[in-house]
């Protein structure tokens, strides 16, 4: 069997060992994200809305980190976290 792709044979060939993402999500301004939580910092992964407009703006894009804090929740291997700059 032949495979005819882009991407590379370790990612094709992987096992999907390793440990799945952290996905949740968040309502903000009446936006709802879909967030991913790695390393103490939460990613935008998905925009849901019915507004056209919230798509461009370039704040909400996918692949975004936002930082904000949960109580009570602490980052192993870091004694103050800082929060992100914009």
């Amino acid at each position: 069997m032949v495979i005819y792709t882009v991407l590379p044979p370790d990612e094709v060939m992987s096992t999907g060992e390793g440990e799945p993402p952290h996905y949740f999500t968040i309502d903000m301004d009446g936006r709802t994200f879909v967030m991913e939580l790695a390393d103490g910092h939460a990613r935008i992964v998905r925009l849901l809305s019915t507004n056209p407009n919230d798509y461009l703006n370039p704040e909400w894009q996918p692949g975004k980190q936002v930082g904000f804090t949960i109580p009570g929740m602490t980052h192993p291997g870091r004694s103050n976290p800082t929060p992100l700059s914009s």
